[in-house]
């Protein structure tokens, strides 16, 4: 490949398979998804529904064969395992077998398709065969499968057809969030038809109450569009940012931006997961103004949270704001690891409700269907179903490759291989135990000198006189930006940040007086492990120290001795006496001694 030819090619992307291994929290995380949830999954039994078509009683079995497979093949990209590699052609393989010749996959029977939850089945098996393409092969028998799914989708829903808005269920906020599917697959084959398509169903506003991305240009509150459910509603922002990929309509542009800011300033919780309202914390409804409060149902639905991680990658790549980077790492090293058993067995629904008082332990998702949460299906869940999906999302997000050299959103201890815009074979590796441990060491190995790019997220709660370290010389850097190196970069150069991690204050936006603690991106809680009462008052004036103990990553002591770990380890014993508090009572003013 050309100088010329990389340039043009390399227009902030992904880097292949494989080209990313994670070896911090994240990524021994996948691994532990993988080896004791992915790897253990009936496979055959996850396309019966598809097989035998006798879905009838709207019970999401349609989701869970896309939505696992999708991210069993993201994590393999992090593993590299050849059982895993079988496990993932095999299925691909069954599910291709149930394409019956009107090329239909569906797991309900031909009176009830279009109706309940067809048309979002039908969209996660299309994205994980899209998936399958990109990132394992590209099978032409693949991409004919998918081609011929929409193909009979569209001889079902369309202009003169049926319309959207009367499939399914949430008042067309399921069925309509196929739209992103659609434009991937528009962009493998390039055939207009799919992308006519896809604009038919963002026209039609993907809600019966009123058009979302209007409502969303006009400001409206994520609570109060469409019907305020919070996965489907996004799901369709999602697709929005892929349309505005090939149609840049400014409309289009300040929808997905302004719904991005309002979820973010009106939704997310400290935790970085979303949703309430219900007993499954499933709507928007000002979550950001009521997380301490015990009347707003159960907090931050795991498929929310996913869904929102998938949102701000998008939004990432489409405007480079490195704090949205921020908010995904908040998300992940959060509400995704301290959603996750230590073992990677199982996932929770319901984030620990409330986040203040002695807050429920974590319950798994499979505990939560036997209390009649949902349908059982061999054990599956929603939120089991995407919890790995999130967690692998870390791999295309941690580092994206431009034309001119590599752009790094996160720190945790990793190795990147990439090619040079000189076609030079190149390493980064970054080590310092980010985000527990403050000082990330950037080491870059390459066979000759040569002058590139390498771009830096500045996390905006970092200290804006730490500035960096570039081999050996100061550099100033601004917080809330990319910091760009370009320079002559030789073998074994080596860039040094020095993160500021002691623990800042938060307090209620709601109101409450309640008050919690983040170091960088990693809130702080009180464990029934830590403490002889959960729910106890922050001392005044308190200073902190850190510990190592174990069950725990990270460990604040405070000057009486009570003390504070990172929110993934509280309650991850998964027991009813393992309690935890986020928000906690305030003993002290507005000054914190940090020690």
């Amino acid at each position: 490949m050309t100088k010329k030819e990389y340039m043009e090619s390399c227009n902030l992307v992904s880097f292949a398979p494989g080209k990313v291994h994670l070896k911090g929290p994240l990524g021994k995380a996948i691994s532990l998804s993988v080896k004791n949830r992915l790897k253990k999954i009936d496979y055959s039994h996850l396309v019966d529904p598809f097989r035998f078509r006798n879905e009838h009683d709207d019970a999401w079995r349609c989701e869970f064969w896309g939505k696992i497979v999708r991210s069993l093949i993201l994590s393999q990209s992090a593993v590299n395992d050849p059982e895993l590699s079988v496990i993932i052609r095999n299925t691909v393989k069954d599910m291709l077998s149930t394409q019956t010749p009107d090329g239909c996959i569906s797991s309900y029977p031909v009176e009830l398709q279009t109706g309940g939850w067809d048309i979002w089945g039908r969209k996660y098996v299309l994205t994980a065969l899209l998936r399958y393409h990109d990132l394992v092969e590209k099978d032409p028998c693949v991409r004919n499968a998918c081609e011929r799914m929409v193909d009979h989708l569209m001889k079902q829903v369309a202009p003169d057809k049926k319309n959207i808005l009367d499939c399914g269920c949430h008042d067309g906020l399921a069925a309509s969030s196929i739209l992103s599917a659609v434009l991937g697959l528009y962009r493998i084959c390039g055939k207009r038809k799919y992308l006519d398509y896809a604009r038919w169903i963002a026209d039609t506003g993907c809600s019966e109450k009123h058009n979302i991305f209007k409502a969303a240009c006009a400001s409206v509150p994520p609570g109060e569009l469409a019907n305020g459910k919070a996965y489907e509603m996004m799901s369709c922002f999602q697709g929005l940012l892929e349309l505005y990929r090939e149609v840049p309509d400014p409309v289009y542009f300040q929808a997905v931006k302004n719904f991005y800011r309002m979820v973010r300033d009106r939704e997310i919780f400290i935790t970085g997961v979303g949703g309430l309202k219900d007993i499954w914390g499933e709507y928007w409804d000002d979550g950001k103004l009521k997380q301490c409060r015990n009347d707003a149902g159960t907090l931050g639905e795991t498929c929310v949270t996913t869904t929102w991680i998938h949102y701000c990658e998008r939004m990432l790549r489409l405007t480079e704001d490195s704090t949205i980077a921020d908010e995904m790492e908040v998300s992940l090293y959060n509400g995704i690891l301290g959603a996750m058993k230590p073992d990677g067995t199982a996932w929770i629904h319901g984030n620990p409700t409330p986040l203040n008082g002695n807050t429920a332990w974590k319950r798994p998702a499979q505990d939560q269907i036997l209390r009649g949460f949902q349908t059982p299906f061999d054990g599956h869940d929603c939120c089991l179903a995407q919890g790995p999906e999130a967690l692998a999302m870390a791999l295309p997000a941690a580092a994206f490759l431009t034309g001119t050299g590599p752009k790094l959103n996160f720190y945790e201890d990793m190795d990147i291989t990439f090619q040079t815009p000189g076609a030079n074979h190149a390493k980064l590796s970054v080590s310092g135990g980010y985000p527990f441990q403050s000082t990330v060491r950037i080491a870059i190995f390459l066979p000759e000198p040569e002058t590139f790019s390498l771009q830096l997220r500045i996390p905006a709660w970092q200290n804006p006189e730490a500035g960096i370290i570039v081999c050996g010389k100061h550099r100033p850097a601004v917080p809330g930006s990319y910091l760009v190196l370009t320079r002559e970069w030789k073998n074994n150069d080596v860039v040094e940040i020095a993160f500021d991690l002691s623990p800042k204050l938060f307090r209620d936006p709601g109101g409450s007086g309640r008050v919690a603690f983040r170091c960088g991106s990693i809130v702080l809680a009180q464990d029934s492990r830590l403490t002889k009462d959960v729910d106890i008052p922050v001392p005044e004036c308190t200073t902190m120290k850190t510990e190592k103990l174990p069950g725990f990553q990270l460990v604040w002591k405070l000057a009486d001795g009570t003390r504070l770990c990172d929110y993934a380890s509280a309650g991850n014993l998964f027991r009813e006496d393992n309690t935890l508090c986020v928000w906690m009572r305030s003993g002290f003013g507005d000054s914190l001694k940090i020690g």
